[in-house]
């Protein structure tokens, strides 16, 4: 029977094949596929005896961005990735939901499935949060922030004031790259469907590609969740 001895610095099958964090050292005979996951990274392997076993190295990501569809589980991916975490401190920055029934009802529902250890802090003021030193954070979602922030411009007065938005999305990339905490972000993807008919949601659609893009390129792991399926990109 095949032999798996987990330690501090990764996993060790039979005795010669030695499965960590960043790779594995190739042995004959053992056939060996990784993927990455939501955990770290997944290992599956055949023996030469034709037996197989699977071993995650956790994930040591320092800035996780989660991207997916409406309703995806993005969220959900989120919290599970912190769930281990008792003192994040969850963001949020759709508002408290005085205005909306319907989206004050959604707010309780993500309220109550999240530990009651976490802190809350309901905000679009991102940077400082990031430039400042603390427990780990959980930001739900760039979206919204992306939304308000168009708000407080007043952008959709006026589409030329766009350049003050993309200013924003710069410090907010700048800070999110140079950051010391641990951080998720969950953002949505909205440039896979058709093309909006109104210049104003283009404009959004666009900048929302643009956060995308900007704060991905600072990441250390960026998911991609598909029907509550969570993919590494």
């Amino acid at each position: 029977m095949a032999e798996l001895v987990t330690g501090s610095d990764g996993a060790v099958v039979d005795g010669v094949l030695r499965l960590g964090a960043d790779g594995n050292v190739t042995v004959a005979g053992y056939e060996v596929k990784s993927s990455r996951t939501a955990r770290g990274l997944r290992y599956d392997v055949r023996t030469p005896d034709g037996e197989e076993l699977s071993w995650t190295a956790p994930g040591s990501a320092q800035r996780t961005l989660i991207l997916g569809g409406a309703r995806s589980g993005k969220s959900t991916a989120a919290e599970r990735l912190m769930g281990d975490k008792p003192d994040t401190v969850y963001v949020a920055t759709g508002g408290d939901g005085s205005a909306d029934p319907e989206w004050a009802e959604r707010i309780a529902l993500h309220r109550a499935r999240r530990p009651t250890s976490w802190g809350l802090v309901e905000t679009i003021d991102l940077v400082p949060l990031l430039e400042s030193p603390g427990p780990p954070l959980l930001i739900d979602c760039l979206t919204l922030w992306l939304a308000r922030t168009m708000d407080d411009c007043a952008v959709w007065d006026d589409l030329s004031r766009a350049a003050a938005v993309e200013k924003r999305i710069g410090e907010l990339a700048a800070a999110w790259a140079a950051t010391t905490r641990l951080v998720v972000a969950v953002s949505n993807e909205v440039g896979s469907g058709v093309v909006p008919a109104d210049a104003g949601t283009r404009l959004f659609r666009d900048l929302m590609g643009r956060v995308n893009a900007a704060v991905s390129q600072s990441s250390d792991s960026v998911l991609w969740c598909v029907a509550g399926r969570t993919i590494a990109l």
